[in-house]
């Protein structure tokens, strides 16, 4: 909650004031997510760069009208999805998109040990392996879900689907997860 008023003291400090260090905070708040959705579309993080400069670029030309959006966080994922689909469709590379590039970026170790440490990397890596085995729209909603923090309805709104269909593709992507480390509940 903290974090999204401070958010939204930035947004208006950009929208009334045309404060370049509150549009910067927005920038880099919301810049690595915003690129890794880039890269899973284009597949070339110099043009997910480009794309990502150009929505904060727009966001910065149309500044006097950020409070009107409902939703900046959900405004943001849709104009970097456009703006993915517009260049592959300008180059004709519409395709169905896999986030192979994307890592696991939001599990911490909290061990102490090096023995735990070891372990917890161990686990880490068979959890981004399941994660990676996932169908590609599944293993999509699960990073928006769980490495992004959006709900389950911003990502209906970003994606254009219902949010029933995100609840079906989670329970699929905890199942599968779930059957891929069970050897791990063995041990």
């Amino acid at each position: 909650m903290q974090n999204e008023l401070q958010i939204q003291y930035w947004v208006e400090r950009v929208a009334l004031f045309n404060d370049e260090a509150a549009y910067e905070k927005v920038f880099f708040h919301y810049n690595d997510a915003l690129f890794n959705l880039a890269v899973c579309f284009v597949k070339d993080e110099a043009v997910a760069e480009e794309i990502v400069s150009d929505t904060f670029v727009n966001v910065w030309r149309n500044r006097s009208r950020l409070l009107e959006i409902d939703n900046l966080k959900v405004y943001l994922y849709v104009s970097v999805k456009n703006l993915c689909i517009k260049h592959l469709t300008r180059n004709k590379q519409v395709e169905d998109f896999n986030l192979n590039d994307l890592l696991l970026n939001n599990i911490a170790a909290t061990s102490r040990s090096p023995e735990d440490l070891m372990v917890s990397k161990e686990v880490l890596k068979y959890i981004h392996q399941a994660v990676e085995n996932l169908p590609p729209k599944c293993r999509l909603i699960f990073k928006l879900v769980r490495e992004d923090g959006l709900k389950y309805k911003e990502i209906a709104q970003v994606l254009n689907i219902s949010v029933k269909t995100i609840d079906a593709q989670m329970a699929i992507a905890a199942k599968k997860i779930t059957q891929s480390l069970s050897f791990l509940l063995e041990k």
